[in-house]
């Protein structure tokens, strides 16, 4: 019997855990074999850089390490402006470093998303679900390919980056020339911020190395372009 003004609190109910779908596990690895990256053995590159920041023009250097290391110099840029630089093509060596589906995707659960109707065909495909991660993530694939990627960064922000085209790399591979990444707040409920990115590659020595890529983005009122040049690339070993 419960005693003075004691409330008997509902029980809490769990939602089921996702189980693994073997559809959903062939359809993630099919599109995580198809992407263009850079061999096993690659130990990086170093090359000239450029910034076109709204028409004023840096120069320097950049190194880049893949999974390690990127470091970047520009005459005249402030600290702000270099990182900003930096992290892009950090970010986009981590894209590229060379990944197995099994040390990668493979390692976590995945599933149909349940609230997708599989009757109902979405634009970019179906959506699988990845469960386990640090990152709470899923995909949306369509014709063997990634049309939209979702992370949730815990305690920051939303962010869901929409693959609007891929070109083919030198090996019949894929990557993604042009997406636009939105930023939510971490309830979903507003957009905080959008970049569209353009890029373009070279082939040194058989690898496809950043040559362009072009960033758009929206600051206190203007809609802004960056555009990152590399040069004169060095493989390293």
């Amino acid at each position: 019997m419960m005693q003075g003004g004691e409330k008997l609190k509902p029980m809490e109910v769990q939602a089921p855990k996702p189980v693994d779908d073997p559809v959903a596990r062939r359809l993630v690895q099919d599109a995580h074999g198809r992407m263009y990256r850079w061999p096993v053995d690659f130990g990086g590159y170093r090359a000239r850089l450029s910034l076109s920041d709204e028409g004023r023009v840096y120069t320097g250097r950049v190194s880049l390490v893949p999974r390690k290391d990127t470091t970047v110099a520009l005459n005249g840029a402030d600290t702000t402006l270099q990182e900003w630089v930096r992290e892009r093509l950090w970010t986009q060596g981590m894209h590229l470093a060379f990944s197995t589906f099994e040390e990668g995707d493979g390692k976590y659960v995945l599933s149909f998303d349940p609230q997708d109707d599989p009757a109902v065909s979405h634009p970019r495909g179906r959506r699988v679900l990845l469960t386990g991660g640090r990152l709470d993530s899923w995909y949306r694939i369509k014709d063997g390919q990634y049309t939209q990627i979702g992370r949730i960064t815990p305690m920051t922000e939303r962010r869901v980056n929409t693959i609007e085209r891929c070109d083919h790399a030198p090996d019949g591979k894929r990557y993604s020339s042009h997406y636009v990444m939105t930023y939510f707040t971490l309830d979903g409920q507003a957009v905080i911020g959008m970049e569209s990115y353009v890029n373009e590659y070279t082939d040194v020595n058989g690898i496809w190395l950043p040559w362009r890529r072009r960033v758009s983005f929206g600051e206190r009122g203007l809609v802004k372009t960056r555009v990152i040049e590399l040069s004169e690339h060095e493989v390293t070993a």
